[in-house]
């Protein structure tokens, strides 16, 4: 295992610990065993609808540029991506799953450009409900807050911006030294030209679609709160979920273990919510992340399977087809 994963581990597990031992380990457990069941199977559904609702996004990036996948191997890739997602130290392991898949339909510069919009826009259409929740909502929220919210919002729709901008950003890079020797190498070129080939209507569209997937994952987290007993107002999830989402793409830890869970008694906290309730709804929506992780892995495990057996039998069927000579060619037996 390389250097940096170990790091990332070893974070999160002293991040971890500090966390607990800030709330109590035995005022945590106490908390979180006292889950509902059934609000945790509400809060699953809510966050497998939200993988559709990214599916479909994915699907509008994809074929806008021309490439004709499947709604339902999208899906499968989705799926499979929560898998290393959840279970790879980077947090964007399945991301690499989704890119190297999609390769042989797309080419890797498209591919991984699609995977990018995807997740840009995302970011996006979260960042924008917590700023109109700041706005229009601005009960307790600390002024800072909503300034930060402004300016990720912003900063994010401007990066989305560029993405159909590739003329402006030709004039105005051509200025800067090195710029066309760096574009002179094919592989750079080509992921430039991907990245900066969507319409504004794509992105519009795809920024549109992650508004209710963003609800689907405030819906989840809220439900997991209703299952620990909490009755916290939905407007603070809108607030701090992106704003969470944001700080644990921090490549510092595994997964985003214990710089999520800080984060959310960080925030949680401002609105009188208690350390040890804070960070049980965090690592209940880990352990639902986890659960869709599996579902993930399986799905990838039998798709897998499928395909070897698919290759199997189409080997098998090349090999009988050689060793089985044509019959008009076969001599008279008279």
């Amino acid at each position: 295992m390389k250097l940096g994963r170990v790091l990332r581990i070893l974070i999160s597990l002293i991040l971890l610990v500090i966390v607990i031992a800030n709330v109590g380990a035995d005022r945590l457990w106490e908390t979180l065993t006292t889950i509902a069941p059934i609000w945790f199977l509400i809060a699953l559904a809510f966050h497998l609808c939200g993988i559709v609702i990214r599916t479909l996004r994915w699907a509008i990036l994809v074929r806008s540029l021309g490439v004709q996948v499947s709604f339902g191997r999208l899906f499968y890739l989705y799926m499979a991506g929560t898998f290393f997602n959840t279970f790879l130290p980077t947090g964007i392991g399945g991301d690499v799953v989704k890119i190297v898949d999609l390769t042989p339909d797309s080419g890797g510069a498209r591919a991984f450009s699609t995977v990018f919009a995807d997740r840009l826009t995302g970011i996006l259409g979260s960042s924008l409900i917590a700023l109109i929740v700041a706005l229009f909502d601005p009960v307790d929220v600390p002024p800072a807050l909503v300034t930060l919210i402004a300016l990720v919002s912003g900063g994010i729709l401007l990066a989305s911006l560029l993405l159909t901008q590739q003329r402006l950003i030709d004039r105005v890079m051509r200025h800067v030294p090195g710029w066309s020797k760096l574009l002179s190498k094919g592989k750079i070129r080509r992921v430039y030209e991907a990245l900066t080939s969507y319409s504004i209507g794509v992105i519009a569209r795809s920024t549109l679609i992650s508004l209710p997937f963003t609800l689907t994952v405030i819906a989840s987290q809220v439900a997991l709160a209703r299952g620990l007993g909490l009755q916290v107002p939905v407007q603070y999830f809108a607030l701090f979920i992106p704003m969470t989402a944001l700080i644990q793409m921090i490549p510092i830890s595994f997964n985003g273990l214990g710089v999520r869970e800080g984060t959310y008694q960080a925030l949680f906290g401002t609105v009188g919510v208690a350390g040890d309730q804070a960070v049980a709804m965090s690592l209940m929506y880990y352990v639902l992340r986890v659960v869709t992780g599996l579902i993930g892995g399986l799905m990838y495990l039998i798709g897998n399977l499928r395909s070897t057996r698919s290759k199997a039998a189409s080997d098998l069927e090349k090999i009988e087809g050689a060793r089985t000579p044509d019959r008009d060619s076969r001599p008279d037996a008279e």
